[in-house]
């Protein structure tokens, strides 16, 4: 499917409903989750990667035991899925993950090259649709 010129080329997406474990579930704003999507829509308004990633809040990454959850995607490259991310403390962290994926062949990220809390967090990768599956 092609990209309609209006998205931008990478994706992070932020489950907001995480939370602590034992933390209440309302008000919704108060989530571990939520405000860790407002903490990366924050810290990425202008700066240059502002204009390739969009970040949406993603209702559920199913990772409930390792809040919070954060997903990178791009259109034929490797996905990434992390758990364990806080704001404020993960999201300059985060960023930095984002430029070494802007970077990156395919998306493919070694866990050396990857900021520190990104490596032992890391959940799963996804193969892109179509194409070659192998990686290094």
């Amino acid at each position: 499917m092609p990209m309609n010129h209006s998205e931008k080329p990478y994706t992070l997406h932020v489950c907001t409903s995480c939370r602590e474990p034992g933390s209440p579930r309302e008000p919704f704003y108060q989530r571990a989750g939520h405000k860790l999507f407002q903490a990366l829509k924050s810290e990425m308004s202008g700066t240059d990667m502002s204009d390739m990633v969009e970040i949406r809040p993603a209702e559920c990454l199913s990772i409930c035991p390792r809040p919070c959850g954060i997903a990178i995607s791009s259109p034929g490259a490797w996905s990434y899925l992390f758990g364990d991310q806080q704001a404020p403390s993960s999201v300059k962290e985060i960023i930095e993950c984002l430029a070494l994926y802007i970077g990156a062949d395919k998306g493919i990220m070694k866990r050396s090259e990857r900021p520190k809390g990104l490596r032992g967090s890391i959940l799963g990768r996804v193969p892109p649709v179509g194409g070659s599956h192998a990686s290094v």
